[in-house]
């Protein structure tokens, strides 16, 4: 295993960390002797996965344990849909592996570079009333504990310890294998419209309800916002894309390469946001598309950002939604990413954002090259009085004691992780302040 101490960023390069040692195992044996290597030096070891979150999970002084060597798909039955996947296996190469087997996630995000591991140990969610994040797809779990033992978990074995595990934040156990309940395979046809902002969010409940995927993007203090609504189809439906020339002009030369230049500009002289974000309001929306799910599910993200997102009650969305306008209305915020409202149906996931309850997501985002923590905190603290959870992966300032307030089932978590590595192995400063 080659080690090495060179500084490591997240994707948005907002956090960073110089660990004593880079491991990269490729085998259950390598993770296990990765394990006692901490022990015996008696560091912490933090596992890395896409490297896509925000926050600063992944950091760590001490070991860092990469599961870049860890990919692939090991098993998928097509008649239960219960597929296994080694924990570091990307997002992005599943929908190429299931394809044999006729099956796909039941549901993505519009980010696919995380591993499969990282997904569920922070919450990773797409969008769809009928659907729970990547945590509540997981049927099955290999670990690997502080001690070095390697146990299976799953609903009917060790109950407990799988429903901490499976979002567990990296701190109950290294997870090799992931067993997941996966769907026949389907495409999506995706719509994308400009619509009036009020009647979008007056009716996006109502509208989510009805649609199989629905979100918006409002850029603050436009009147317009951006509705993207996709149906699922089955798996011969005709394909639709646009032009090759007219997806590279829509994605890749405005999406990115433009949008990057034009966010840049704004991070330079501020006054350019408002002017900018109207414009964008106008052209967000693409062209309509039919295609494999996770063909649709994902676009490309290059431009780089930071991000906050929070998990609200969906029966207080509208009344949190509109304190939030008002209150970047007053602040007189100037932006130039959109907030993102998306829906999750309520799972029983212990860490999860929607546990026990039907959720809405309001996402705020920050080009990265601007100051974010002073926009992002307003969301937090504006959101906070409607019982808003903070996404793990991303960017927030909440500690033990208000989280504790926020998920029934915190001390539980709490009980199990520290039954499973009473020595803080494979905890952080930063997982100390938010676990205690």
């Amino acid at each position: 295993m080659p080690a090495s101490t060179k500084t490591l960023r997240t994707w948005s390069r907002g956090t960073s960390w110089r660990p004593q040692q880079v491991l990269r195992p490729t085998s259950q044996e390598a993770v296990v002797a990765a394990i006692q290597a901490a022990r015996a030096r008696g560091c912490s070891l933090r596992v890395l996965g896409g490297g896509h979150s925000f926050s600063a999970l992944a950091a760590t002084d001490g070991i860092t344990l990469s599961l870049d060597g860890l990919q692939g798909l090991l098993s998928a039955d097509p008649e239960t849909g219960l597929v296994t996947l080694r924990g570091g296996t990307r997002l992005w190469a599943i929908a190429e592996l299931l394809a044999p087997y006729g099956l796909a996630l039941s549901v993505m995000g519009d980010i696919d570079r995380q591993s499969i591991a990282g997904a569920i140990q922070t919450g990773t969610h797409g969008t769809g009333a009928a659907f729970t994040g990547f945590a509540g797809m997981v049927r099955g779990l290999r670990l690997v504990l502080a001690d070095g033992s390697v146990v299976d978990t799953s609903p009917s074995h060790d109950p407990d310890l799988f429903e901490a595990a499976r979002l567990g934040l990296g701190s109950i156990a290294v997870v090799l294998e992931v067993t997941v309940q996966c769907v026949p395979a389907y495409r999506l046809e995706l719509v994308e419209r400009t619509e009036a902002l009020e009647p979008t969010a007056a009716s996006f409940l109502a509208d989510s309800s009805r649609a199989d995927h629905h979100e918006f993007f409002w850029f603050p203090r436009a009147d317009r916002a951006t509705v993207r609504t996709m149906r699922r189809l089955p798996p011969h439906a005709p394909r639709h894309r646009p032009a090759r020339a007219v997806e590279v002009l829509q994605q890749d030369v405005l999406g990115n390469g433009a949008w990057e230049l034009l966010c840049r500009g704004a991070a330079l002289v501020p006054p350019l946001s408002r002017p900018l974000a109207e414009i964008a309001s106008h052209l967000f929306a693409g062209p309509r598309v039919i295609d494999d799910s996770a063909a649709v599910f994902v676009a490309p993200r290059r431009v780089r950002f930071h991000e906050s997102e929070w998990a609200l009650p969906a029966d207080r969305f509208e009344e949190a939604f509109a304190a939030l306008r008002a209150r970047l209305e007053a602040e007189d915020v100037r932006v130039t990413f959109p907030l993102e409202i998306r829906r999750a149906a309520a799972d029983g996931v212990w860490l999860s954002t929607a546990h026990d309850r039907d959720t809405v997501y309001i996402a705020a985002h920050r080009h990265h090259a601007e100051e974010a923590g002073p926009y992002l905190l307003l969301v937090q603290r504006t959101l906070a009085a409607f019982g808003a959870r903070p996404h793990w992966g991303k960017l927030h300032w909440l500690g033990a004691r208000e989280l504790t307030e926020l998920y029934p089932r915190f001390e539980d978590f709490r009980a199990v992780r520290a039954a499973a590595d009473p020595d803080g192995l494979l905890m952080s400063s930063y997982l100390r302040h938010l676990l205690g």
